[in-house]
């Protein structure tokens, strides 16, 4: 054989271990990054491969040593024909050339030319564009490693055993435990996901709004959603039937609290399709009779804990009481299913409409009975506390005195003037944008 044929076998054969090389770093990046809900479906659809896929994300660490194995082997067997490569061809080249510096150098420069040309395609053609390539078809890719991968690890089984042992002797020497929640998707991972989602336009911005909807529903407390007692519209119980149809005619709500002298001694609920039964069968209003027994709950239970509880009782209001027992608010179904869907008009809730007026120089006039959350909707960001969870509650804390008409606390890029007090409560707030802050955000004057 001549040295042209060798130097052409052996250039083959480096290609050809580069190009394996780029076989596992690919399938390493396959199938670390494939979706596992994709895999778990191909292989209920019995998809052999997807299986094989699905058993080994499942054993991390014995794919990761199988890998390693094989990306060992192939660079020690490059690095070996290339060394082959320098000394036996690419050396006796450059001997012959009649330049005295080369001829002295002959040995390192042919060592240093064969590592810098196989590194390079190395670098390309084993590790960069595999690795590309599998992160845009991880699926595909892995099922298709799947098999040759479960080869090889069942040739390699000592060394990928060794390996395997060896790793996890040294991570529990480092004091490092187990995370199995790592191997799963979790809440941050699919926020994320919808965001993303969202913003590359895959998701409407209703769908999205109602995915982040679902999230905020299992951590919001029945405190942050009850129309606060301040803002409910009760029915003493010894109220005359005239005056009770009259105030139902008024106010348009379908269900509400019935109490005996204060709102602090809620007696039942009523539903107006109740009195309206009455009415038509020509029977008396009677609202010791209609009302129905009042479900009371406290206001720090989460609302999704609520909902199934009241759908479990097929109640649609429920009563809040703060730790002392005292009334809160309350709450009703369409109020807790708003956290979902958005706005549900016809229930009992306050004029949501009503609840910010915009002046002619773009301020706002806000009720200060409006919840924080509420706010929200008009791009105000104020965080809430466990002390209050309303504009007027925010205002009361940051001043820390009743306040007269005039004073103001300034919050963020607002400013929030008290406007209209009554018997000791704040009625109303104007809320400006400040161009620039002239006050420490958070202080208060008048």
């Amino acid at each position: 054989m001549s040295s042209a044929d060798g130097l052409l076998i052996e250039a083959a054969l480096i290609f050809l271990l580069i190009l394996l090389n780029g076989f596992f770093s690919g399938s390493e990046i396959a199938f670390i990054s494939s979706k596992r809900s994709v895999i778990n479906k191909l292989s209920k659809e019995g998809n052999r491969s997807a299986k094989i896929v699905s058993q080994m994300k499942s054993s991390p660490d014995r794919f990761l040593a199988t890998i390693q194995v094989g990306v060992t082997l192939v660079g020690t067997l490059a690095s070996v024909v290339g060394g082959v490569v320098a000394t036996e061809h690419l050396k006796p080249f450059l001997l012959s050339l009649p330049f005295a510096p080369v001829q002295q150098w002959a040995e390192l420069i042919s060592v240093g030319v064969v590592v810098v040309v196989i590194s390079y395609t190395l670098l390309v053609l084993g590790e960069l564009v595999p690795k590309s390539i599998a992160l845009r078809h991880a699926e595909r890719i892995a099922c298709f490693a799947a098999r040759p991968i479960e080869l090889f690890t069942a040739a390699a089984s000592v060394a990928v055993k060794i390996l395997t042992v060896s790793t996890s002797f040294v991570v529990r020497l480092l004091g490092v435990k187990g995370d199995e929640k790592h191997m799963f998707i979790t809440e941050e991972d699919i926020r994320y996901y919808i965001k993303e989602g969202r913003d590359k336009g895959i998701l409407e911005e209703t769908e999205a709004d109602l995915l982040h909807g679902v999230f905020e529903f299992a951590d919001t407390t029945v405190r942050e959603i009850m129309v606060p007692k301040p803002k409910l519209k009760g029915i003493e119980v010894s109220t005359p039937p005239e005056q009770v149809l009259h105030f139902m005619a008024e106010t348009g709500y379908s269900r509400y609290p019935v109490y005996r002298e204060t709102l602090e001694q809620i007696v039942g609920v009523l539903f107006n399709k109740d009195v309206f039964s009455r009415l038509e069968a020509g029977k008396p209003i009677v609202l010791s009779e209609l009302m129905r027994p009042p479900y009371f709950v406290p206001n720090t239970v989460m609302i999704s804990r609520l909902l199934r509880e009241m759908q479990r009782r097929k109640v649609h209001m429920a009563i809040v009481l703060d730790e002392h027992g005292d009334v809160d608010g309350l709450v009703t179904i369409e109020d807790i299913l708003e956290e979902i869907v958005g706005e549900i008009e016809d229930e009992y809730e306050t004029n949501k409409n009503g609840i910010v007026e915009k002046l002619k120089d773009g301020s706002l006039i806000i009720d200060a009975s409006a919840s924080l959350r509420e706010l929200e909707n008009y791009g105000f960001r104020i965080e809430e506390s466990d002390d209050y969870n309303t504009l007027a509650g925010f205002m009361l804390s940051r001043l820390q005195r009743i306040p007269r008409g005039g004073e103001f606390v300034v919050y963020r890029d607002h400013r929030f003037t008290v406007v209209d007090v009554e018997e000791n409560r704040i009625r109303k707030v104007k809320a400006e944008a400040l161009a620039s802050r002239q006050v420490r955000p958070g202080a208060g004057g008048g």
